[in-house]
């Protein structure tokens, strides 16, 4: 639960994505050096936020875009070691940017983008800080363990 703590505190800062209302603190997985459930709670949080700056082109340092990449990468291999390739692909839908009608002359990309411009930010100051390197310490760790 230690592990997690960092990140509940942020996830109130990043209440705009549909996902952290439903996401329950689990126990630790410590003497594995990672925690499943944090990776796969985690891991759906920042990827859509990371893409999103990528579609609002909004600034995002290489260390939380790497950071964000592992915690993801190893998120990846467990949803794909729970529930194969359709579980894999469903986590990678839901983490896209909505598609935005071009009829309204980017309003709607606007809207979306100012929704997300504060969650953006926030995620960056968080996996730049020293929980985002221990998140993704963990990650890197569980992807080892996973990929063997």
């Amino acid at each position: 639960m230690h592990r997690i703590l960092p990140l509940l505190l942020i996830l109130p800062a990043l209440a705009g994505c549909s996902r952290v209302s439903s996401i329950l603190p689990g126990g630790s997985s410590g003497q594995r050096g990672y925690d499943l459930q944090e990776l796969t709670v985690s891991s759906p949080i920042f990827g859509e936020i990371i893409r999103a700056a990528a579609v609002c082109q909004m600034p995002v340092s290489l260390t939380a875009q790497d950071r964000a990449a592992r915690i993801e990468a190893a998120a990846l291999l467990a949803f794909a070691r729970q529930g194969g390739d359709a579980a894999r692909n469903q986590y990678l839908a839901s983490v896209q940017p909505p598609n935005f009608d071009p009829a309204r002359r980017g309003q709607d990309r606007s809207q979306y983008c100012g929704q997300k411009r504060l969650d953006i930010e926030r995620a960056d100051t968080f996996l730049n800080g020293a929980e985002g390197q221990s998140l993704a310490e963990r990650a890197d760790n569980a992807r080892r363990a996973l990929g063997q």
